[in-house]
């Protein structure tokens, strides 16, 4: 999969950059609404508890919200169609930036703990509450997206330095970029169907927005087991003088 790139500035360049205020309550809303769908463990029940309790108290504020940004994105398109359609490719990159297999257990344990202050103070200002809490939900995506480039990092600098003798340290990014190379589309994490980017999308489903009649995908993942990438083992000095003495006397 392809990650984020950072602007200028350091951040990642994704659907979460650079939003006013209703789009901020409108993806804290969404990332939300993901949680409450993709994290089903029997602990997680105060997540949705918590959510629809939010959607409940706060219901007129997001009808306002809803209708400020209809309005925004009515007054940049040519047609009331070309206007839903823009706004529906956006709804879908946010849902699927927050449905992102590999981050799943980590960003189940952040809306489980705000989920709890939730219900201990229920949020009378929705905005408010977005404003606290967006970076928590969005934070353990970014910390992915960092810990992978540095896997992508290493794996490179070990293939240049020992690939010729060992062969690629991951088979799998090779073919990936040999697909790119092809012209094959790779899935870009944080935007594309986030089934796309497991190698076994089994139970990959979607569910309808009551409220807004959009799909939030539905991700399975099995939080007992932890991807553990496949590397080939480190050559020891040993090795490596043995290799470079056959290779002095290859040429004697």
């Amino acid at each position: 999969m392809e990650i984020p790139p950072k602007g200028p500035d350091g951040r990642r360049m994704t659907v979460n950059r650079e939003l006013t205020e209703d789009e901020l309550v409108w993806h804290f809303r969404s990332g939300w609404n993901v949680a409450a769908l993709n994290c089903v463990a029997d602990r997680y029940q105060p997540i949705l508890d918590a959510y629809g309790a939010f959607i409940k108290d706060n219901e007129r504020e997001l009808k306002r919200v809803n209708d400020r940004l209809e309005k925004v994105y009515r007054s940049q398109a040519r047609t009331r169609r070309e206007a839903m359609v823009a706004r529906d490719g956006q709804t879908t990159m946010v849902y699927n930036f927050f449905a992102l297999p590999p981050a799943r257990t980590e960003f189940c344990a952040a809306a489980l703990e705000m989920a709890n202050r939730a219900l201990a103070s229920p949020p009378k200002d929705a905005l408010g509450f977005a404003r606290e809490n967006f970076d928590q939900l969005t934070e353990p995506f970014y910390t992915f997206f960092d810990r992978y480039e540095r896997y992508q990092r290493l794996s490179a600098e070990w293939d240049a330095k020992y690939g010729a003798l060992y062969g690629p340290s991951q088979p799998g990014w090779v073919a990936v970029q040999q697909a790119r190379a092809n012209g094959v589309e790779v899935p870009r994490a944080g935007e594309s169907d986030p089934s796309t980017t497991i190698t076994n999308p089994s139970g990959a489903m979607s569910v309808t927005d009551p409220e807004t009649g959009e799909k939030v995908p539905v991700v399975p993942v099995d939080e007992r087991v932890l991807s553990q990438p496949v590397t080939q083992p480190l050559p020891t000095d040993a090795n490596e003088r043995e290799t470079d003495g056959a290779g002095d006397s290859s040429e004697g």
